[in-house]
């Protein structure tokens, strides 16, 4: 018997280990538009192990996908790029987990930083953060995004800013609201009615299509107490020349009564741009930002119109940097009315401009936002490829 007899039969046996059977077949439609860093939820009725690596390969071209079982038993696909003439039979597979993650988290008692490579992307702020200089206690926040870096590394958000001490970077709260009768602002911290905080953190973890961060928050009526109860799941995904992540909110009324959402000018997911944007900043000012929206507008109209995207962007650090925020097409009045502040380095999508809504006990408010962040000055044509992509996702079929 010769080396080579004997060791075909291992060959095999390592073969089979590292592959299997199929778990199901999908078929999916591009739907005619290119996609590129596209991540692709697929709701499954079967569960999935969430530490078991996936891959979905496509059965013409050879071509595979990492996938990935999220907490919620859904699978996520990274698609990298995908023609958009792809109409094809896509197989999901077990796979052996031997590349390194791109992407990686730090946790620490202040919070969960997420990296791309060594590169940070965001810090999740889950301890308080008390206000600088000796400012009043009710300032004090968690359950934020900040820093937002750059791929180069620029801090493009601003945390307690000079003006606006109850700013901070990426932040959720409501501003002209009614409870039980009585005005409780979430938003205007030194108004002393109301607040945020973060509560807890359900996950925080990095996998081949995602990083993941869920974590608890809740929307506190000093008077009454809580609120709204709301989980944030914050999802980077493994891109190569930009980072890009996702921020999903879903708040809960909690309380027994219903949270009346009173027509304003302001209030919902803010972000809050670079000190170097802030004129009333005199130690760090450099340059006013600069804004434009999916429909043309830029800093001096752009103010209470409708937008699916909005970008802004400046000089940070001698450097071009900003960020591009989409809205998801299922969000509450899509496209969203946004405020646009004509002085200070912040806006929000503000779906009160147009309107009362309200909150019933037991029920549900859900906003979804994907955010684009270049090295350097915006990419149109990246921004409108994520927009379109977006409005018209790419179908998936689930056969077996």
């Amino acid at each position: 018997m010769t080396f080579r007899t004997l060791l075909l039969p291992v060959i095999l046996l390592w073969f089979a280990a590292c592959t299997s059977s199929p778990i199901l077949t999908i078929e999916l439609d591009a739907d005619g538009i290119e996609r590129n860093n596209y991540p692709l939820t697929i709701p499954l009725e079967m569960g999935l192990t969430k530490d078991q690596s996936y891959t979905l390969k496509n059965e013409d071209s050879g071509k595979s996908y990492p996938a990935q079982a999220l907490p919620s038993g859904d699978l996520l696909v990274f698609i990298d790029h995908m023609p958009g003439e792809t109409k094809a039979l896509f197989s999901l597979s077990k796979s052996e987990n031997n590349e390194a993650k791109k992407l990686a988290i730090n946790q620490d008692e202040e919070g969960v930083e997420v990296l791309s490579g060594e590169l940070p992307v965001l810090f999740y702020q889950t301890a308080v953060a008390n206000p600088p200089n000796g400012l009043p206690d009710y300032y004090k926040r968690s359950g934020m995004i900040h820093p937002l870096y750059s791929p180069s590394g620029q801090q493009i958000t601003d945390a307690f800013p000079a003006g606006h001490t109850h700013h901070h970077a990426i932040f959720n709260a409501w501003v002209n609201t009614k409870f039980k009768g009585e005005k409780v602002d979430f938003w205007n911290q030194h108004s002393e009615t109301g607040t945020v905080e973060h509560v807890s953190l359900n996950t925080a973890e990095a996998g081949s299509s995602a990083a993941i961060i869920e974590s608890h928050l809740r929307h506190i009526s000093l008077k009454y107490g809580e609120v709204l109860g709301e989980k944030w799941t914050i999802m980077v995904y493994p891109t190569e020349d930009y980072f890009l992540f996702d921020l999903i909110s879903e708040q809960t009324n909690t309380s027994n009564d219903t949270l009346f959402i009173l027509e304003y000018h302001y209030g919902g997911m803010g972000f809050r741009g670079s000190k170097e944007w802030n004129k009333v900043d005199s130690t760090h000012f450099t340059n006013p930002w600069k804004i434009l929206t999916s429909e043309g507008h830029t800093n001096e109209d752009a103010n209470h119109t409708h937008a699916s995207w909005v970008t802004a962007y400046g000089n940070v650090d001698n450097n071009t940097a900003g960020v591009t925020v989409f809205g998801f097409p299922e969000n509450f009045r899509y496209p969203q009315a946004i405020r646009v502040h004509p002085t200070m380095p912040y806006w929000v999508y503000a779906p009160m401009v147009d309107g009362a809504f309200n909150i019933p006990p037991g029920s549900s408010y859900a906003s979804k936002f994907r955010y684009y962040i270049p090295n350097g000055a915006p990419d149109l044509k990246i921004i409108e490829n994520i927009d379109e992509s977006l409005k018209f996702p790419v179908k998936a079929k689930l056969l077996n």
